[in-house]
């Protein structure tokens, strides 16, 4: 009970600390002077006005397209987040406050948001529309580079900063002789083409607080051979796993425009498990002397729900705050948005004027449409030809899988594969998401497959371990407790 209400009393800490940075990081960039950032943004708008709204990066392959329609939504609240002009629906434009909850940028009916980005920054024209119900952290670090960099410099920036932490990850495992968990981190990363992804504002911000949480946690779960949780009077300086979900929860709700958020915990809960598994052979208690038991469901359990505690909460108080300061109109308005992301109708084309789709065609389109992408398969194939290669695809992996499998070890009853049903888990949590925003996954499909990275980096981790890899890509390691003495 003691260490449960530590633990609380440090995730309360943590979560008013990580809210009120956040809000101060919208605050700063709000108050950054309009002249000072004109320029960058000026050149930003051109761009996007000489840019497709959406484009593939290669070709037909619609897993690397590049969606401007969001960047430019997003370079525009940047720029209006420090214009204080005063319009008939704002008249209070000089309190940062109202500027940072109402997230205002320029299009007019009929328009296309990068024209109205060009208009507000080559004609004057206002911040008539509000997009209150995300707190557009990524708006606000875009204005904050807005003095050095445009949006062009931007990308390369983050592309250069999203894959080296990527790879500084995947090289931090293969020095600790993770080869299993750097293989699985790598192979997903291909997957889902994080190279294009990091060109992309929406994109990116998720996709690099991945790498960065799964470290947080590997850390915390990481003993030199004994790989389990670390005695609490080791960790009494640290950050609990459960403070440091919540803290992901936060900063994706912050960042995140709605992509792939779920990344932010799959992969870093899958590092969880990974640790977990090698110090028992039982998914239900472990123990060490001097400890208390451990449960690994229970483990994944808390980190969910400290995560979704983050993340929703984070969403909460921002439509509070809304509520209160800019009235019950706006807040009304957020919600309806919201809950067209779960529920709303999607249509047979992304044109509007297309027929819509009953549940069974928006489903089947869901699966085939981002597992395609997952595969990089053309845009160009039929719904038969893409079913037929994905059935293809599993075919071979469960064949080959077949003849690589080892043989059970029956020693002292030891099972190896009592973790699976954890791993399953986290491997189909990016297809329940699918589901529960089945609007925002069937029309968006280009950027949400990348959700399923987590899906590739299990099931290639589940894949090595049960097969004759493992005894190729898993050192033997010492025993923790003989260590120890020889220590003495």
């Amino acid at each position: 009970m003691k260490n449960a209400l530590t633990v609380i009393k440090q995730m309360i800490i943590v979560g008013v600390l990580a809210a009120l940075c956040c809000a101060g990081l919208l605050l700063v960039s709000s108050l950054i002077p309009q002249d000072i950032v004109e320029t960058n943004a000026r050149e930003s708008a051109k761009y996007f006005k000489e840019h497709m709204l959406f484009d593939n990066q290669i070709g037909t392959q619609d897993d690397t397209k590049r969606d401007n329609y969001a960047d430019s939504i997003t370079s525009c609240i940047a720029w209006h987040l420090g214009n204080k002009e005063a319009i008939e629906a704002a008249p209070n434009r000089s309190n940062p406050f109202i500027r940072i909850l109402e997230a205002r940028y320029t299009q007019e009916d009929g328009e296309n948001v990068n024209i109205g980005f060009d208009r507000a920054m080559n004609e004057n024209a206002s911040a008539n529309q509000t997009y209150s119900r995300y707190w557009h952290g990524g708006a606000a670090l875009v204005r904050l580079l807005y003095p050095t960099f445009s949006v062009t410099e931007m990308r390369s920036l983050f592309l250069l900063l999203g894959m080296a932490l990527t790879v500084f990850w995947i090289v931090y495992l293969v020095v600790r002789k993770e080869y299993p968990l750097a293989i699985a981190y790598g192979i997903g990363a291909i997957a889902v083409k994080l190279v294009f992804a990091y060109t992309c504002f929406e994109y990116t911000f998720v996709l690099m607080l991945t790498p960065i949480i799964s470290f947080l946690v590997y850390l915390t779960y990481d003993t030199e051979p004994g790989l389990l949780p670390k005695p609490e009077n080791e960790r009494k300086k640290k950050l609990s796993p459960e403070s440091i979900f919540l803290l992901a929860g936060i900063l994706t709700c912050f960042f995140d425009f709605l992509t792939a958020e779920t990344l932010t915990f799959t992969l870093p809960a899958f590092v969880m498990l990974a640790q977990l598994q090698k110090a028992t052979n039982k998914p239900y208690t472990i123990r060490r002397e001097g400890e208390t038991v451990v449960v690994p469901w229970k483990k994944l359990f808390n980190a969910a729900l400290a995560w979704f505690a983050g993340y929703a909460g984070m969403f909460a108080l921002k439509w509070i705050l809304v509520l209160i300061v800019l009235g019950k109109e706006e807040f009304m308005t957020a919600m309806t948005v919201a809950a067209e992301r779960s529920i709303g109708e999607v249509h047979q084309t992304l044109n509007m004027a297309s027929p819509t789709v009953g549940v069974f065609t928006r489903i089947k389109l869901i699966l085939l449409r981002n597992f395609a992408c997952l595969f990089s398969l053309p845009n160009s194939l039929s719904e038969i030809q893409v079913a037929l290669i994905l059935a293809g695809i599993i075919c071979v992996i469960g064949l080959l899988w077949f003849f690589l499998r080892k043989k059970p070890d029956k020693e002292k009853g030891k099972k190896t594969n009592v973790f699976f049903p954890l791993y399953l888990a986290v491997a189909l949590l990016p297809v329940i998401r699918f589901f529960v925003l089945s609007n925002h996954a069937y029309q968006h499909y280009f950027f949400t497959y990348r959700a399923l990275m987590a899906t590739v980096a299990v099931l290639v981790y589940v894949f090595i371990q049960t097969t004759v890899l493992s005894q190729l890509l898993n050192p033997p390691r010492q025993n923790p407790r003989r260590t120890r003495r020889g220590a003495r």
